[in-house]
């Protein structure tokens, strides 16, 4: 399998990421792909949505009840007990240690350090869609670009200021690792809820990234999701997530040209000159 077919899918948390990746794995098997979608945030939510609402048993819970129950240092899983399938979609959560206990990105590490000595590059698939919490910065998360697993950086994202900041966030994380010979390159945009008012077209523009598709902000698809229904399977959305998944091979990535947080909050606002007052230590007491 091609490192090629490899798409890490970042987004801030609520933006509909989940939501639109399973509906990427959705429409390419039944384009008739072989389509693995991994999620990798510890909230282990990625694919519940093309399992009807059931959250699946989590790689890093079954890797630690053999570690208890194996004399063996170093167990490896079996498939059977880590990746379900439903519509025709493998799928696969990585999961994360309990809330306030641990570190999540850690745990994100380990799971492709088990993927990998598993066979995950030797996998026959289409399609591999990795599910990424993009508002968190630590290392574990950006394993796919520090680490160039992913080739192919997808951005999903509205027009509201928090998921651009942290779109903006990614841009500059392949940007970096690029410096440092990293592979990681954008794909373009994902605009989810699409408002109408181009905040995300103007970001894109200025970064220098391709806007991939636009799904408008409809109450009718907010209440599907919340009901754990695909929207791929009608229409007018079966042809636009169809047509997403036929352009993802066709498109060439680009490294995108990240703005500073002045340069970002011009997108909203014109941001005033101020002289700012300083504090003087007597002030404090």
């Amino acid at each position: 399998m091609s490192e090629k077919n490899f798409y890490a899918v970042y987004g801030k948390g609520g933006s509909g990421k989940s939501f639109v990746i399973s509906n990427l794995s959705n429409s390419a098997a039944r384009m008739n792909k072989r389509v693995l979608q991994i999620g990798c945030d510890p909230k282990h939510d990625s694919t519940v949505i093309l399992f009807n609402g059931v959250n699946l048993p989590t790689m890093l819970d079954y890797w630690a009840q053999l570690q208890a129950e194996s004399d063996d240092v170093d167990p490896a899983p079996r498939v059977e007990d880590i990746i379900f399938k439903s519509r025709g979609v493998h799928a696969l959560e990585i999961g994360g240690p309990e809330v306030a206990i641990g570190c999540g990105g850690r745990g994100i590490s380990l799971g492709f350090e088990i993927l990998e000595r598993m066979g995950l590059y030797k996998w026959r698939f289409d399609y591999v869609f990795l599910d990424f919490l993009g508002d968190v910065v630590c290392g574990g998360f950006g394993v796919p670009i520090s680490k160039s697993i992913a080739k192919s950086i997808i951005l999903v994202a509205g027009n509201d200021h928090q998921s651009l900041y942290v779109a903006n966030n990614i841009c500059t994380a392949v940007s970096s690792f690029a410096k440092l010979g990293g592979k990681s390159r954008i794909m373009g945009m994902i605009i989810n809820k699409d408002d109408g008012t181009g905040y995300a077209e103007q970001f894109c523009e200025r970064v220098g990234i391709n806007v991939l598709a636009r799904i408008p902000n409809n109450p009718e698809v907010a209440k599907l999701n919340a009901a754990f229904e695909l929207i791929s399977d009608q229409a007018p959305y079966d042809k636009l997530f169809q047509d997403i998944v036929a352009r993802l091979p066709q498109e060439d990535g680009v490294l995108p040209k990240p703005m500073d947080f002045e340069a970002f909050s011009r997108i909203y606002r014109e941001v005033p000159k101020v002289t700012l007052e300083r504090v003087t230590e007597a002030e404090l007491y």
